[in-house]
């Protein structure tokens, strides 16, 4: 079988991690999990993008949890510790849940916590498919949500998991708009609340958009994050909602694909004009949940 570090047909971003796994190890990897980044609309609403994290992997016969990452190469973690280090908290998380035999782990995460995307649900996500399948095959998948959902506690994890799993749109269709995520660069120690707030009927995106608005209007959103929503809107967005991705602030605008130059500039100018940080954009189109890339 050819190695996926060597398959020109697979995307470049699936082929690195197994190709750094052979770097340092030294040999090819078992497997290869992939799930992707969230966007956790509402606590009923969300949408998975195609950034998020892989997990090269392999069984072991020493019970060990080995764990490295391409984004923290200079902090391995060989479990159990009492010192786990941030980036690895979401996979140790659900080997506590999981108990699984040995293994070892190369991780690698597309965007950082808070960005929108639920970069920490991703590779929690992508480390219980590897560990399942590496170690025990039989545990059926409404098995492991529910172990990623009681392990990763966060606001909305329930939907952030269960998207992560079934894929594309949860709760939601974007029909041909596109969800223009904007991280506002900020990032806090304190969590986030949500006020309770009944979604109007949002079938369609026509009504998505001004429900979205309207959802975030019933919120206590950062100065920042009122900001990127007006602006959005102001200048064409169907509608706009601040996120919950701790530690990040970030919103979230629902935007038709010939509006979306123009919701860029409308959210970089007001920030601007406002001396704040440039923010970030990613666009997202609903993509594939979590899966083995690999046999």
């Amino acid at each position: 079988m050819i190695d996926l570090a060597d398959r020109p047909d697979v995307a470049p971003e699936l082929r690195l991690v197994p190709h750094a796994f052979r770097e340092a190890f030294g040999r090819s990897a078992e497997g290869v999990w992939y799930a992707p980044g969230v966007v956790a609309l509402t606590s009923e609403l969300a949408v998975c993008g195609r950034w998020g994290a892989i997990v090269a992997g392999e069984r072991r016969t020493d019970g060990v949890i080995e764990l490295r990452s391409i984004n923290k190469p200079a902090e391995p973690v060989v479990l159990p510790t009492e010192d786990v280090p941030a980036w690895a908290l979401p996979v140790a998380n659900v080997v506590d849940a999981l108990r699984p035999c040995g293994a070892t782990l190369l991780c690698s995460v597309d965007l950082p916590a808070g960005a929108g995307l639920s970069a920490r649900t991703a590779l929690a996500c992508a480390a219980a498919l590897a560990l399942r399948d590496l170690c025990d095959p039989d545990i059926p998948l409404d098995y492991l949500v529910d172990v990623v959902t009681r392990s990763h506690a966060q606001l909305h994890s329930h939907v952030r998991v269960e998207a992560a799993f079934a894929g594309y749109e949860v709760g939601v269709a974007l029909g041909d708009a596109r969800l223009l995520i904007v991280d506002t660069r900020i990032r806090r120690d304190t969590p986030a609340r949500l006020a309770d707030f009944a979604m109007p009927d949002s079938g369609s995106p026509g009504r998505l958009g001004p429900a979205l608005t309207e959802f975030h209007r019933a919120q206590q959103p950062e100065a920042a994050q009122d900001i990127a929503v007006t602006a959005a809107v102001e200048a064409g967005a169907l509608g706009a909602t601040m996120l919950v991705d701790e530690p990040g602030r970030p919103i979230a605008a629902l935007v038709r694909p010939e509006s979306l130059a123009a919701v860029r500039a409308g959210v970089s100018g007001a920030f601007r004009r406002e001396r704040l940080t440039a923010p970030r954009y990613l666009t997202i189109r609903p993509s594939q949940g979590a899966r083995r890339i690999t046999p």
